[in-house]
């Protein structure tokens, strides 16, 4: 099956291999069947998640072990019953401004596909977690550092 892509132009995708949303991502419920679409360059902790029915809808897609290793330890008893058994894979939605090196992942809503039968669910976990929280950890200023050894 071919799919046009935001990103990737026009791809070929094994029907077996869309994910259908059993909870859509929030703002997007008419919006259901996704592929992941992945760039070698990039590398394994991000994928783009791209809309099957709307070439221009596409989420990229960040792996929680970047920000907070216990993430996915902590997102676990929260899985929907409608993934049923399998493995899920857990991801958090990134924001990238213009200015990459500010770039967001929503730790609240993460995204969860299981990779047996490819069904997924956006959800919201209970407790304090951040909406944008920064991808990249601040570095510390001159000023801080010559704080610090004083």
């Amino acid at each position: 099956m071919q799919v046009s892509t935001r990103d990737f132009g026009l791809v070929t995708v094994e029907p077996e291999n869309i994910i259908e949303f059993q909870q859509p991502m929030f703002g997007f419920e008419n919006f259901k069947n996704y592929i992941l679409l992945y760039d070698e360059e990039i590398g394994q902790h991000f994928t783009w998640l791209q809309s099957v029915e709307d070439p221009g809808l596409c989420f990229l897609l960040a792996d929680p072990d970047l920000i907070h290793p216990k993430y996915k330890e902590e997102v676990h008893p929260y899985i929907p019953p409608i993934l049923e058994a399998g493995d899920c894979e857990c991801w958090t939605v990134l924001a990238v401004p213009d200015n990459f090196s500010k770039a967001t992942v929503n730790l609240k809503s993460p995204v969860l596909i299981n990779t047996h039968n490819h069904q997924a669910a956006q959800i919201i976990l209970d407790g304090d977690y951040p909406i944008r929280c920064p991808l990249k950890k601040e570095e510390p200023s001159h000023a801080d550092a010559v704080e610090k050894n004083q």
